[in-house]
């Protein structure tokens, strides 16, 4: 057997805690994480359950309760926020990434983890808090944060669900955010109103469009048979795409789209081949002018169920 070594010009990933809050890694991006499609968000939410095993003493990866029953670390609210030289979308084969992560904690079942991605050459410095990526971000680098719980299966199916916290899942270490930094406000406010939108006049409401599609069970499930939380984005997307098309806009100006933010809200799992409605609404922002807000609702067609709430706020290449 023969360690390999490190080929002309490719750096290894490297990962190192920095305290016991936050860590850092140098990765290099390959073919699975990146493109127009949700492999990026995927991979920002592997690097939630590592850090969230590294920081909290708990194997995410294969998590059981007290009656050793495996339990899931879920996403329930996922929040991306970039600009024109760093978004979803930028990233491609060979870049070099410096990712910092940092967790809070949020009681037994529920964890946040905030993520800063940024070109390596930038040079920053390994560390990260939820007031960075609200009211101080660094230009040229893409935040991300997910808030996640603990839950198990009810029964059969992915219909039934119920919060279950794991054995060993250590949080008391880890700093509490204050509400003002919660997103608990907004996916509050989102669950109840059924959309991120505020209603005080300041988006302008300029196309309504309803679509249909299904849970595709040769994409959409993950490797223990949930709907698999990247699925959502890409279910939004795929939607948005075929309302972009409606719209009289070209298939290059959807893939040329900047979306500089970005917001999702998981409510519900669902079985594959389930048949979705889903409902777009676009925004004019008056005050941002080439800024626009596509508002978009997952749902079981037959129940009415919600199953996702979703928010892009888009703008044309620079």
């Amino acid at each position: 057997m023969t360690v390999l070594e490190p080929f002309a010009g490719f750096e290894p990933d490297t990962l190192v805690r920095v305290d016991d809050q936050m860590l850092s890694r140098f990765v290099t991006v390959k073919p699975a994480m990146c493109g127009h499609n949700a492999r990026l968000a995927g991979q920002i939410g592997d690097w939630t359950w590592e850090a969230v095993g590294h920081l909290c003493g708990v194997n995410t990866f294969r998590a059981t309760d007290a009656q050793n029953v495996p339990t899931y670390l879920s996403f329930f609210y996922y929040q991306l926020i970039g600009d024109q030289a760093f978004h979803l979308r930028v990233p491609t084969f060979g870049d070099r990434l410096h990712v910092v992560s940092r967790c809070y904690g949020f009681g037994p079942e529920s964890i946040l983890t905030v993520h800063r991605l940024a070109p390596a050459s930038l040079a920053l410095p390994a560390t990260v808090s939820a007031h960075e990526m609200l009211h101080a971000r660094l230009p040229g680098c893409l935040y991300a944060q997910t808030f996640n719980r603990w839950i198990q299966r009810r029964g059969q199916g992915n219909r039934e669900l119920q919060s279950a916290a794991p054995s060993g899942f250590r949080y008391q270490h880890l700093d509490r955010l204050p509400p003002e930094l919660s997103p608990r406000t907004a996916y509050d406010a989102a669950r109840r109103g059924g959309s991120f939108v505020p209603d005080d006049g300041t988006l302008l409401l300029r196309d309504d469009l309803r679509l249909a599609c299904e849970v595709d069970m040769g994409r959409d499930l993950n490797g223990v048979g949930l709907l698999y939380f990247a699925s959502y984005f890409e279910i939004a997307d795929s939607a948005l795409a075929k309302a972009w098309r409606r719209l009289g806009r070209s298939d290059a100006s959807f893939l040329d789209r900047v979306v500089h933010a970005q917001r999702l809200l998981f409510l519900a799992n669902a079985d594959a081949c389930t048949s979705l409605a889903i409902r777009i609404r676009r925004f004019e922002a008056p005050a941002q002018p080439g800024r626009e807000v596509f508002d978009i609702g997952i749902s079981e067609r037959d129940s009415g169920r919600v199953l996702a709430i979703v928010e892009l706020c888009c703008e044309e290449k620079a």
